[in-house]
């Protein structure tokens, strides 16, 4: 169970990624395709999985959703949705768009490197 929950996670994060640096390109390049219905539900398919995942793993090893390395990344993950709604939702010029994309990706980054080491301070 353990590992089929760590390989749905691991896809998860993997699509996920892939998914938010694409809306990404089209959203600074203002392509339609961003609006259709699809592209819109895809993601939220996608990081619910991820998240139910991540919360089975939790209840199925020793960890805490008290660890420091945990809270880092539920920190983490708050940060990247505030940051992803300015990019998608909220920012008006290209280069806001951009500079919210860039940085949620770097937030992006700092969670898998957090989820990879296990410490709140990865680099």
């Amino acid at each position: 169970m353990y590992f089929g929950l760590v390989l749905l996670h691991k896809v998860a994060v993997l699509l996920s990624i892939v998914g938010f640096f694409g809306r990404g390109i089209g959203h600074i390049f203002n392509q339609g395709w961003v609006s259709k219905k699809p592209v819109k539900i895809l993601p939220h398919i996608v990081d619910t999985l991820l998240l139910v995942s991540a919360i089975g793993i939790v209840m199925v090893t020793d960890f805490s959703f008290t660890d420091p390395w945990i809270v880092a990344k539920i920190l983490g993950l708050v940060a990247y949705i505030g940051l992803g709604l300015m990019a998608f939702r909220f920012a008006k010029t290209r280069a806001q768009k951009a500079i919210y994309w860039l940085v949620a990706l770097v937030v992006l980054f700092y969670i898998v490197a957090v989820a990879v080491h296990k410490v709140v301070w990865p680099f």
